[in-house]
């Protein structure tokens, strides 16, 4: 994931109205789409022994709904889960069970009156925002076309083996010299 995530006002609103639902157990589900844009949000049942304090997708609706996505040719592009008496951060519990590195986490925090959304990359314990957007429209996210200076070095040490390959190739071709008598 790049870092950044898309999603259009009526699908932030209709995740909150899951989470508030749901509550006071933890509500989940999937972000789909294509690219950065999420399309469509799927709510899936969590299936956690205590569902007030974790959230665990049932496996068979999940499954289901990979397929069906596939399908379709949209991609996961992200969970979301809620926090019904707490803030949008990943809980210690939410760090151990993320088994999608470099996949947003989206969380609802209720704890507020007005519903606080947050987005989470957890890489193997590693927590890192996302920058979300809520919004009606896609988000003009400029290419940071510059290149690191190993990237550079690199650029420049192929163009001169190349030029010394191509040397080498065509004094190969060359035809014998004449013999001068």
């Amino acid at each position: 994931m790049s870092g950044h995530l898309w999603l259009p006002s009526t699908l932030a609103r209709e995740i909150v109205l899951h989470a508030r639902a749901d509550a006071p157990h933890e509500a989940c589900g999937i972000l789909a789409g294509r690219g950065e844009s999420v399309e469509r949000v799927i709510p899936v049942a969590n299936r956690a022994a205590e569902p007030q304090h974790h959230y665990r997708m049932d496996e068979r609706q999940l499954t289901e709904v990979l397929f069906t996505l596939e399908a379709e040719g949209m991609e996961l592009l992200g969970f979301y889960h809620s926090h019904p008496a707490g803030d949008p951060i990943p809980s210690t519990t939410d760090v151990r069970e993320a088994h999608y590195p470099r996949t947003p986490y989206l969380i609802v925090g209720l704890r507020h009156a007005e519903a606080r959304l947050a987005a989470w990359e957890i890489n193997h314990g590693d927590v890192l925002p996302v920058d979300l957007v809520v919004g009606g429209a896609a988000p003009v996210i400029a290419e940071d076309r510059t290149f690191s200076p190993a990237q550079s070095m690199a650029i420049v040490v192929s163009m001169i083996l190349a030029f010394l390959v191509v040397i080498v190739i065509s004094l190969s071709l060359l035809p014998p010299a004449p013999t001068i008598p």
